[in-house]
């Protein structure tokens, strides 16, 4: 429905269950708020190492612009997160080789306008695309872009340059490879432990919540964390038949797992007190499991388990974390396996004409072969930063987040531009250079998390000092005359691209993907009363249970768009609140239901109704419903 039509009336009846107010997008003046992220060190000081070693080295063999080059590949470290490590291993390989494709690339078509306008759309496409569709966290396009705007500027003077150039990229990524494995050798299990206890953590949390204004928010964000610490469990590769701390890992996930689906089953039956007592004690797993080693058992809190007035299967069910973290045998029980489904499916799975993640990746293509345009066809020295600045804008989340990194990183490159000029008129040299960019690259890691226009700060001048040191008599005319009016340019660029460009594009999918989530509800609770195969249920509860995570990032996309059509489907916050409670109920329910064919009729039409209200925007008129 366009914006100029009248706009459709939601009718709400009352729910018997609190339903907290719908999130609200953030305003301009956060993009200057303050988060309370704790400082990731390790982080900080590693990237750091990874962009300063390459040069360092260089310096030492004295060829100062071949340590240069080999720092870009240092920026494959960007794209470390708290994976395991066999998957961290894999993914930062195929992002070193992305790195280095693009490197060479841009130093192959470095003179060929034309194709460098068309590549810096096909790279940023890629990359969006591919992040997108496998929900992988991080810098996405960003230094993709980066590395193949960079090696434009550096010239190589025949193909033997272009691939010594490139071999130097990729050898800087293998040295960034080992600094972020390297923890593999202190603790090889760390990241996916950490996992386990994140869910437990978020799992207090939901238990807490009970009875509250902030359920529904708090279960939501349980199953974003239960399906990353399976999703861990399967990325580790782990062989839990070899390795009883593995299999330790496994039975603390399952179990993780079943206390979600208990306490979904038995929601309305908890009282507030009981639901404190049994958010402390699994709180305090979460807070063991934290320091979980090989050997090491955990505190005893059985008589603590004990004590409490809980339902007896809730109890089982804590005894059990409690006698896993005691490194007791156990059985293994069936649960639900928050699964994300293998990649090859998953990047087929977002390719179709109402995919959000297809149309983003579209839109940041076409957005960024307009600025590599408009960048080409000016006078400005190094006008590769027209287009760079424009994909670290387009990385915002949703329309307002691609507006607040505008205006933050155009406010924090210009102050940052003071930073940058002190720094080249102090001409640095040698061993200097290197130190100087380990200090910048890790203030920038630690200080981004908190806001995104301090890291900007450090960012400009850094990039700077990598790109233009080898060029010391014309770095200062470059650095103050063309990067104030570049980084305008591209965040313009990105910021009004980004409003114009499938600007409703989350609001015109909400509606539908709301029909179809509650039509696959209908049909997985028609199978839970004929199905047999449980393989098949298996299956079908993943995908529903993976619909209903996106149901709700959906609709936080569309709170965060400037349009009308916004504005009017925040009516529909009640509906995907109500559509996720009855799909988390479904997802509970192990045992089939007995239903008789009316029944099955009457179940069908109800659920043919809802959908195809959502999917017209205009409130359903039920005729009867059956009561379970």
């Amino acid at each position: 429905m366009s914006d100029d039509k009248k706009s459709p009336t939601y009718n709400h009846t009352e729910i018997h269950h609190k339903i907290e107010a719908s999130p609200q997008a953030p305003g301009i003046k956060a993009a200057f708020r303050f988060n309370h992220a704790s400082s990731p060190w390790v982080r900080g000081i590693s990237s750091g190492l990874s962009s300063s070693l390459p040069i360092l080295i260089g310096i030492l063999c004295d060829h100062l612009q071949y340590g240069l080059i080999a720092s870009i590949g240092g920026f494959t470290y960007l794209y470390t997160k708290d994976e395991p490590y066999a998957q961290r291993g894999v993914k930062l390989f195929l992002a070193l080789l992305g790195i280095t494709l693009c490197f060479t690339l841009g130093s192959l078509f470095a003179d060929v306008a034309w194709m460098k306008t068309i590549l810096f759309g096909v790279i940023g496409a890629v990359s969006v695309y591919v992040f997108g569709a496998l929900k992988i966290p991080g810098p996405s396009a960003m230094f993709f872009v980066l590395s193949f705007a960079v090696s434009t500027s550096i010239p190589a003077s025949n193909l033997q340059a272009v691939f010594l150039h490139a071999g130097l990229v990729f050898l800087g990524g293998i040295l960034s490879w080992c600094i972020s494995m390297s923890g593999w050798l202190i603790n090889p299990r760390g990241p996916e432990t950490a996992a386990v206890a994140k869910a437990y953590r978020q799992l207090a949390s939901f238990v807490g919540s009970l009875g509250t204004e902030s359920f529904h928010a708090e279960q939501h964000k349980t199953v974003v964390e239960l399906r990353a610490a399976e999703t861990a469990m399967k990325q580790a590769k782990i062989n839990r038949k070899k390795s009883s701390f593995a299999h330790r890992l496994f039975l603390l996930n399952q179990k993780a797992e079943g206390l979600f689906i208990f306490v979904m089953a038995a929601a309305n039956d908890f009282n507030p007190a009981v639901s404190k007592k049994a958010q402390a004690v699994i709180e305090t797993f979460a807070s063991e499991m934290a320091t979980l080693k090989k050997h090491k058992k955990i505190r005893d809190v059985r008589e603590e388990i004990e004590e409490l007035s809980i339902k007896e299967e809730l109890r089982t069910l804590l005894l059990d974390v409690n006698d896993v973290l005691q490194m007791k045998e156990l059985k293994e029980t069936e649960y639900i396996q928050f699964s994300q489904g293998s990649v090859k499916a998953r990047l087929k799975a977002a390719f179709h004409k109402r995919s959000y993640v297809l149309k983003n990746a579209l839109r940041y293509g076409i957005i960024m072969i307009i600025a590599a345009a408009v960048a080409y066809t000016t006078n400005i020295p190094r006008s590769y930063w027209i287009p760079l600045t424009c994909a670290g804008v387009m990385l915002g989340a949703t329309v307002r987040a691609t507006v607040q990194r505008g205006i933050q990183r155009s406010v924090g490159t210009i102050l940052g531009i003071l930073i940058g000029t002190g720094i080249l008129m102090l001409e640095p040299t040698g061993i200097v250079i290197a130190l100087i960019v380990f200090v910048l690259q890790s203030t920038i890691e630690i200080v981004i998390v908190k806001n995104y226009a301090l890291g900007t700060l450090f960012i400009t001048p850094n990039a700077l000092l990598i790109a233009e040191s080898g060029h010391p008599d014309k770095a200062i005319s470059y650095f103050t005359s063309a990067r104030v009016i570049d980084i305008v340019i591209g965040s313009v660029i990105g910021v009004v691209g980004t409003v114009l460009i499938f600007k409703r594009a989350s609001s015109l999918r909400l509606p539908y993907l709301l029909g179809d989530v509650i039509r696959k509800e209908g049909q997985f609770l028609e199978m839970l009363s004929t199905e047999q195969d449980e393989e098949r249920i298996k299956r079908e509860r993943n995908k529903l249970q993976g619909e209903l995570v996106n149901l709700r990032a959906l609709y936080d996309n569309v709170i965060g768009e400037y349009s009308k059509t916004a504005v009017k489907l925040e009516g529909l916050w009640p509906a995907v609140v109500a559509t996720q409670q009855l799909g988390y109920m479904l997802l509970a329910s192990f045992e089939g239901y007995e239903l008789s064919e009316t029944e099955k009729r009457e179940l069908k039409e109800t659920f043919a109704q809802l959908a195809a209200a959502a999917e017209q925007k205009r409130a359903p008129k039920l005729s009867s419903v059956p009561t379970l």
